[in-house]
């Protein structure tokens, strides 16, 4: 797949049902959390500069190109929290997630953001580990946050 990379991405509802489908699609396989079609696209993320998606040009603009979402958006006045963030597993381990990370990093330096916060399950360990490396800290546990099981909140300075 040489035609990989990231794009800038468009709000959850205004996607097609094809490609919510491919979201929930990829969140189920990857992270194993079940999300609807509505609860995709009540997510309220805008329009904005620090949302991505990864998608195989050579597939595009089938919903099948779609291999991995980040999709962030301001918190807070100085903040950014990251809704989602997911990656294929066909392309994890590529250095997509640490090129989607540093996309993020310039928009909220920018944007004169200072700090980036998230919630990941607490078995995602790897996830955790990727975000310590970029500064990220557990600041609280979040009780039933995922249906699946235990959250954490996590967050720390852009870096």
């Amino acid at each position: 797949m040489d035609g990989v990379q990231w794009m800038y991405g468009f709000e959850p509802d205004s996607m097609s049902i094809e490609w919510k489908e491919r979201v929930r699609k990829l969140f189920l396989d990857e992270t194993g959390e079940a999300y609807t079609i509505d609860s995709i696209s009540n997510l309220q993320v805008p329009e904005w500069k620090g949302n991505l998606l990864l998608i195989d040009s050579e597939e595009y603009p089938n919903a099948s190109s779609l291999l991995g979402v980040m999709w962030a958006l301001p918190h807070e006045e100085h903040g950014v929290r990251i809704a989602a963030f997911v990656i294929d597993a066909s392309q994890q381990s590529d250095g997509w997630g640490s090129k989607a990370w540093q996309h993020l990093v310039e928009i909220c330096r920018v944007e004169g953001k200072k700090f980036i916060q998230l919630e990941v399950k607490a078995e995602n360990v790897r996830a955790q580990k990727f975000y310590r490396l970029r500064g990220l800290e557990v600041v609280r546990e979040l009780k039933h946050y995922y249906a699946s099981g235990l959250g954490l909140e996590m967050k720390g300075p852009v870096q």
